[in-house]
C-alpha cells in the first residue's frame, strides 16, 4: 500500500515538472524525452587530446547528483573513456524555466534552461579572457547554467552541444517532445468564440451588402432576414416575461402547498 502510494505522488511530481503549458494553449510534454541511464554527450569541440568535457543529464524521471545535491546536468571530464567524479554544477532542478527556441516562430519547438547559484565569467575561450584583461574592460559575471533546445521533428536517440561557454552550455535535440500536443480548454474556447465571430462578420456583412446592392435596401431593412431581426426585441422581452410568470407561479403552489402543514418537492 505504502509502495503504491508513493509511486502515484511521485508519478504526480514527475508530470508536474514535465509538463508546460505555453502561452498559446500548447501542452508540451518533457517526459517523453526521459533516458533510463541519464544523457552522456561528450564535448568534442572544447577537448584538450585525451580530455573530453562530459555533460549528464535527465529531465524528469532520472536521478542526477552531482556535489550531493539533485540537478538537471552537470559537467564532467572523460579522461580515457572513463568520466571522474569531480563534477561541476550547471543546473538545480529548482529553477527550471521554460520557454521558445525562437520567440518569434513558437512552433519550432521549446527550450529548457536550468541555472545555479554560483556566478562566472561569461568568455568562450582563453583568448577572450585575454583580450578582456589586455584592454582592461569590465567582466561581466552570469550564473552558471544548461540549456536544452528541443526542436520540433523526428525523434533523435542523442543530444548534440550547440554551443559552450564558461557559464553557459546550450544542447540540441529535435524530438517530437517539442511538438504541440492539442490546446488547453481556454485555448479551445478562444478560437470558437473567433470562429462565430468570423461566420456573423460575413453573415451580416455579406448580406448587408447584397441587400443594399441588390435591392436598394438601408438601415434595418437591409439586414439579412431582416423581419426576425426586427421582431427579435419582442421575442427577448415575450420570452423574459413568461419565465418570470412561471416562476412566480412555482412560488406560489410552493407557497400555498407549505401553509397546510406539509412539505412541497418541485
Amino acid at each position: 500500500m505504502f509502495s503504491l502510494l508513493f509511486l502515484i505522488t511521485t508519478s504526480y511530481a514527475t508530470d508536474k515538472n514535465c509538463l508546460w503549458h505555453d502561452a498559446y494553449g500548447y501542452t508540451y510534454d518533457i517526459s517523453k524525452l526521459h533516458n533510463i541511464n541519464n544523457y552522456q554527450v561528450p564535448d568534442t569541440d572544447t577537448s584538450m587530446g585525451m580530455f573530453n568535457m562530459v555533460y549528464e543529464f535527465n529531465f524528469c524521471t532520472g536521478a542526477v547528483r552531482c556535489q550531493g545535491r539533485d540537478v538537471a546536468a552537470f559537467e564532467a571530464l572523460e579522461v580515457m573513456g572513463k568520466v571522474t567524479e569531480n563534477c561541476d554544477v550547471l543546473g538545480l532542478k529548482e529553477t527550471q524555466e521554460f520557454g521558445y527556441v525562437n520567440p518569434i516562430y513558437p512552433e519550432l519547438g521549446i527550450s529548457i534552461t536550468y541555472k545555479q547559484g554560483d556566478m562566472c565569467f561569461d568568455v568562450k575561450d582563453d583568448a577572450g579572457l585575454q583580450k578582456i584583461l589586455a584592454d582592461n574592460e569590465q567582466m561581466q559575471m552570469s550564473p552558471r547554467s544548461v540549456t536544452f533546445e528541443i526542436t520540433c521533428g523526428k525523434d533523435e536517440p542523442n543530444f548534440r552541444v550547440i554551443d559552450s561557454s564558461k557559464c553557459n552550455i546550450r544542447l540540441g535535440i529535435q524530438h517530437s517532445a517539442a511538438c504541440r500536443s492539442g490546446s488547453s480548454p481556454s485555448g479551445s474556447s478562444q478560437t470558437l468564440l473567433l470562429y462565430i465571430i468570423l461566420i456573423a462578420g460575413l453573415y451580416f456583412g455579406g448580406g448587408i451588402a447584397y441587400n443594399k446592392k441588390q435591392y436598394q435596401l438601408s438601415g434595418v431593412d437591409a439586414l439579412p432576414h431582416s423581419h426576425f431581426w426586427r421582431d427579435f426585441p419582442h421575442l427577448v422581452k415575450d420570452g423574459i416575461n413568461f419565465t418570470i410568470i412561471k416562476l412566480f407561479g412555482i412560488i406560489k403552489r410552493f407557497r400555498g402547498l407549505s401553509n397546510e402543514g406539509g412539505y412541497a418537492v418541485i
